[in-house]
């Protein structure tokens, strides 16, 4: 089962939605039920009994219906109840951990028509989701909020650590003084934001309503991360053979411990089994120009690539003029951004 298909379901089951809705309902009657999420026709094979209702569906009818013995069948888009009160025989041969009737019956039925069944709980209060063999238990929101918030904290600290990265790697580009290892720090800490980030952003689709201020103050957050990957390739991917090689992508099945090997991060990334770290790089300048300098897109494309950063820190701005499509306005706010990253950059190593 993938991700993006727990995600999706997640987000039918989460705070707001009408399926949550009714399932909050039937958790404060104190009664329980057997939810299945989808009717095709595996699941009429494993049904049996029970009544065809065939109406709109409702958090009040999902509540009146849970009352009758039996599991609730919806439809695919969960726009109608199918049937009430049905009886659920899958294979008995199917494998299972679970011990509870309910859950053991859910499990399978899951299994036996690969359509998610949810289960409500009324002794435990608990809500879980089976799908594809396995149980996922949906939280309570104040549980969820409370890792969603620790994982923003951590995405903080990262997302800190991954500034100070790109800052001195901002230095060394304009002194010409990359290397591999530099290039390789930057790397490993954009991967650890990135994945805390893909964290958060499930913990903000499962909360639905009740994440709208985590969603804000993650977005706020995140802002750093969005197209730096790909002003990264288009900075360094040129000092490889094979450009297309390069891909921070390629880091995303690491495991923590794979990602804290400088050496396997280095390979990953195009350079080789045996890349020396010390490796001098040189850099195009789309990032640098684009998010300290501040220029447009369009602008940094008519001095990169014919250019090198050297060249450019070096023109005046009657040399910028001379680049065609750049006017005297443009030229000038080439220059003053070049001065500002330049200080930016001298001032960072002074302090240093």
């Amino acid at each position: 089962m993938s991700r993006t298909t727990l995600q999706h379901y997640m987000k039918l089951l989460a705070p707001g939605t009408p399926l949550r809705a009714g399932i909050d309902r039937i958790l404060h009657s104190g009664t329980g039920a057997l939810i299945v999420l989808g009717f095709n026709r595996q699941v009429k094979q494993v049904s049996s009994g029970g009544f065809q209702i065939g109406v709109d569906f409702s958090e009040q009818a999902l509540r009146e219906l849970a009352k009758l013995d039996g599991a609730i069948i919806v439809s695919n888009d969960l726009s109608r109840i199918v049937s009430a009160g049905v009886h659920l025989v899958p294979p008995g041969d199917i494998p299972t951990a679970e011990t509870g009737t309910r859950h053991r019956s859910a499990d399978r039925t899951a299994q036996a028509t690969a359509v998610p069944v949810v289960t409500v709980s009324a002794s435990m209060g608990t809500v879980s989701l089976f799908i594809a063999g396995r149980r996922h238990v949906v939280e309570k929101a104040s549980d969820v909020i409370s890792r969603a918030n620790q994982t923003l904290a951590a995405m903080t600290s990262l997302i800190n650590r991954l500034q100070e990265a790109l800052d001195q790697l901002n230095s060394l580009e304009v002194a010409e003084q990359v290397t591999l290892r530099d290039l390789v720090a930057v790397a490993h800490r954009y991967e650890l934001a990135r994945r805390l980030s893909a964290e958060t952003e499930f913990h903000i689709e499962v909360l639905g309503v009740e994440g709208r201020l985590l969603k804000m103050q993650h977005a706020e957050l995140a802002a750093p991360l969005g197209g730096l990957s790909t002003l990264i390739a288009s900075d360094y991917a040129h000092n490889l053979d094979d450009a297309q090689e390069f891909q921070l992508e390629n880091l995303q099945n690491f495991t923590p411990e794979e990602l804290m090997n400088n050496h396997l991060v280095a390979q990953r990334l195009g350079f080789g089994p045996d890349a020396y770290l010390e490796t001098p790089l040189e850099s195009v300048g789309y990032r640098m120009l684009t998010t300290v300098g501040r220029l447009p897109r369009h602008v940094v494309d008519l001095l990169v690539p014919k250019h090198s950063l050297q060249e450019l820190f070096a023109a005046s701005v009657g040399e910028l003029m001379r680049i065609e499509g750049i006017g005297d306005r443009r030229a000038r706010l080439i220059r003053d951004a070049l001065l500002r990253i330049s200080e930016t950059a001298f001032a960072r190593s002074d302090t240093a």
